[in-house]
Parts: structure tokens; C-alpha cells; sequence
């Protein structure tokens, strides 16, 4: 068994953990024993913890961009729908919250997750034809963070409908590209 597979299989059951019971429930042993490793190889792979969660955040993003998508070249829809997903899904929030919570114990875990951070905001403000510092993109991503954030405290299932990243992106004067 090659040593990318052995680390592919401890990512996917590590994700698995994460998607079913949430980020607490993540432990190197049990995602060891999910994988059908040792706690030795995974140890051999991600010698901290923080190392499995910066793994899992990579994981998830280029899960996310192996969806097909039309054409090859990355549209301004897509864009925002990758944003509300990232943003509005109950679920990914949780998963970037935990996160969130972990890198605020975790040197090594700041700048990695302020990197991703910085490449979402380059991302988004490309559709827009602005820089990644745009204060204008800077909050809007803020406000649709926040609202994926409120989100998760209010009561009820799915995502109101007032959560539209290009609705919301026009109240901080960003609009989509003409011809997009």
C-alpha cells in the first residue's frame, strides 16, 4: 500500500468523523481506527493534531473544488455558490468554527488558516475586479461569515432565503460583472 494511500484513507475517515459527529468527536485514535491504521501511521503523517486539522482543511476545499464544473474556467456563479456553501451549510461552518477554536491554541495553525483566509478573499474579489484588501470585499465576506455564523444559532433548518451571496455583496457596492 503506498504512503498516499495510507494518508488519503486517514483524511477521508478523518472528514467522515467530522461530517457525522462533528470536530469534538475527532481524535487521532479514532480516526485511526476509522481509517484500519495504527495510531502509529497516522502519528507518522500528522504528528499533532493541529497537522491532521490543517490536512482536513485542505481536504475540504479541494473536495469542494473537485465538483464538475461547466466550461473548465471558474464563473462568478460559481463563486458564490462555492461562498454560501462554504458560508450557509450548517455543517461546514461547524467544521470551520472548530477550526477556528483550534488555531486560537495552536501557532502553527494561525497563519495557515489566515492564508486560506486571504485566498478566499482573493477568489471572490477577482469576480469583482478588485484586489483581496478591498475593504469593501474584506467586509462583505466579514458579513456573509457572520450571517453563516448567526445562522447556526437560530433555530429552524436550511439557510433563510434572504442568505444570497450576491444580494448581499451588492450592499457593499460590489455587482456582478456584466457579460458574468
Amino acid at each position: 500500500m503506498s504512503s498516499a494511500t495510507v494518508r488519503d484513507r486517514i483524511l477521508e475517515a478523518a472528514l467522515q468523523i467530522v461530517e457525522e459527529q462533528g470536530i469534538k468527536a475527532l481524535t487521532q485514535p479514532r480516526a485511526a481506527a476509522a481509517a484500519g491504521v495504527r495510531q502509529s501511521h497516522l502519528t507518522y503523517y500528522f504528528p499533532r493534531k493541529a497537522d491532521l486539522f490543517v490536512a482536513l482543511l485542505h481536504a475540504s476545499h479541494d473536495r469542494a473544488k473537485k465538483k464538475p464544473r461547466k466550461g473548465g474556467a471558474e464563473t462568478f456563479d460559481d463563486v458564490m455558490r462555492a461562498l454560501e456553501s462554504l458560508m450557509f451549510d450548517r455543517q461546514r461552518m461547524r467544521f470551520f468554527l472548530g477550526i477556528v477554536l483550534e488555531a486560537s491554541e495552536e501557532d502553527d495553525l494561525r497563519p495557515i488558516l489566515a492564508e486560506h483566509a486571504r485566498a478566499l478573499a482573493d477568489r471572490v474579489a477577482a469576480q469583482f475586479g478588485r484586489g483581496g484588501d478591498d475593504p469593501d470585499v474584506v467586509a462583505f465576506i466579514d458579513a456573509v461569515r457572520g450571517m453563516g455564523m448567526r445562522q447556526l444559532l437560530e433555530s429552524g433548518g436550511g439557510p433563510p432565503n434572504e442568505l444570497n451571496a450576491e444580494k448581499i455583496a451588492g450592499a457593499f457596492g460590489l455587482r456582478r460583472p456584466t457579460g458574468a
